[in-house]
């Protein structure tokens, strides 16, 4: 990818996970860039051009995150309660501005089966990767149990979003890790 491409999707996605959805134009992304006027425009013709570059590039960014916590110590319960824990915290923290423009454009997603599309690789990446753990682990139906424990992660993310107070979410996710491996 490109310097220009990346910087002005890297602006893009800081645009829609400050400021929403309609922050989301080329003149906003060159501006929030630094890139001189038009820049956007020249990679992203159209506006559904550039929102597909957003997805795909946060895709490519949860990617190599996922990654890094794919070697963590998930190879026991309390290990992948820990990697769970640690990826709420990340991306309610760190990546909190990427957390919101995913969660934005997961609402555009209803609308577009080309975001929807993406955005379900991202999450099927990490469902594969709980549920071989959860396979691991003796979950008599690992798939469910990876979809029940990413579905309490994500509301446990959606809850720090919007109410930004302190949330430790390790006990309850044992709770929950722990009911997922009950047949």
């Amino acid at each position: 990818m490109s310097q220009t491409r990346a910087r002005a999707l890297d602006a893009a996605i800081d645009l829609v996970g400050t400021r929403g959805l309609h922050a989301l134009t080329h003149g906003k992304v060159d501006t929030a860039a630094g890139l001189p006027r038009g820049s956007t425009s020249n990679h992203f013709r159209t506006r559904a051009a550039l929102v597909r570059g957003v997805v795909e590039r946060l895709e490519e960014l949860d990617h190599r995150d996922w990654a890094g916590l794919e070697g963590s110590e998930a190879t026991s319960l309390d290990g992948l309660v820990d990697t769970v824990a640690l990826f709420v915290s990340e991306t309610t923290t760190t990546h909190r501005v990427r957390t919101v423009a995913r969660y934005t454009l997961t609402m555009e997603a209803a609308h577009s089966l080309e975001v929807r599309a993406s955005l379900n690789r991202g999450h099927d990446l990490i469902r594969g990767w709980v549920t071989e753990i959860l396979t691991d682990l003796g979950a008599a139906d690992p798939h469910a149990a990876a979809r029940t424990l990413l579905a309490y992660a994500d509301g446990l993310i959606m809850h720090a979003l919007v109410r930004p107070e302190v949330v430790e979410p390790r006990g309850q996710l044992l709770r929950v890790a722990r009911a997922c491996l009950t047949p």
